[in-house]
């Protein structure tokens, strides 16, 4: 590839990234469109949460795009030498875990159940992005585990995949714990 070729894919690196991701929150709202059915239990109806999450999605894609296009433009006024950023190995394995760590996640969720793969989930995760300091790691992964789980059975009484086998009742006593 030649340099003017890299030197644009890093210029408008952030706008084709916030593009990409306006893209897919439009698709995924014209999604929800097709399981809108009215719930006599919920008024809003079953794509409401999701729409919500969408709508937080398209706002931090819309700052993606025209932030971090002013901060490139003040970054390129600055210096007129090409930024080289050097990625080493273990900072790749952690970028395609960062990526693969969800995918596992939706794969664990409906074998093993919520309850019992969230935690560990949070705390890899968590552990990826960079928290390093164990008791913080443990702190936070009880905070939104316990905010997660007090908000989705306790206040809007969502139904969570309780997993397979003995799992689900692993799941189930928990459960009854909670309530």
């Amino acid at each position: 590839m030649s340099t003017s070729h890299e030197s644009f894919g890093k210029r408008y690196s952030h706008l084709i990234e916030g593009l990409a991701w306006l893209i897919f929150v439009l698709l995924a709202a014209a999604y929800t469109f097709e399981f809108d059915d009215p719930l006599p239990v919920y008024d809003w109806g079953p794509a409401h949460w999701p729409r919500v999450v969408l709508f937080c999605m398209f706002v931090a894609s819309c700052w993606l795009i025209v932030f971090e296009s002013k901060s490139q433009r003040k970054a390129n006024g600055e210096s007129s030498e090409p930024l080289k950023i050097e990625v080493d190995m273990s900072m790749r394995v952690r970028i395609v875990l960062i990526f693969a760590m969800p995918v596992l996640f939706a794969f664990l969720i409906h074998k093993l159940g919520f309850l019992l793969v969230t935690p560990f989930f949070l705390f890899g995760y968590m552990w990826l992005m960079g928290v390093n300091r164990l008791r913080t790691l443990l702190i936070m992964t009880v905070s939104i585990y316990s905010a997660i789980v007090i908000v989705f059975v306790k206040l809007i009484f969502t139904y969570l995949p309780p997993g397979a086998g003995i799992f689900n009742t692993l799941n189930g006593k928990i459960l009854g714990l909670l309530q």
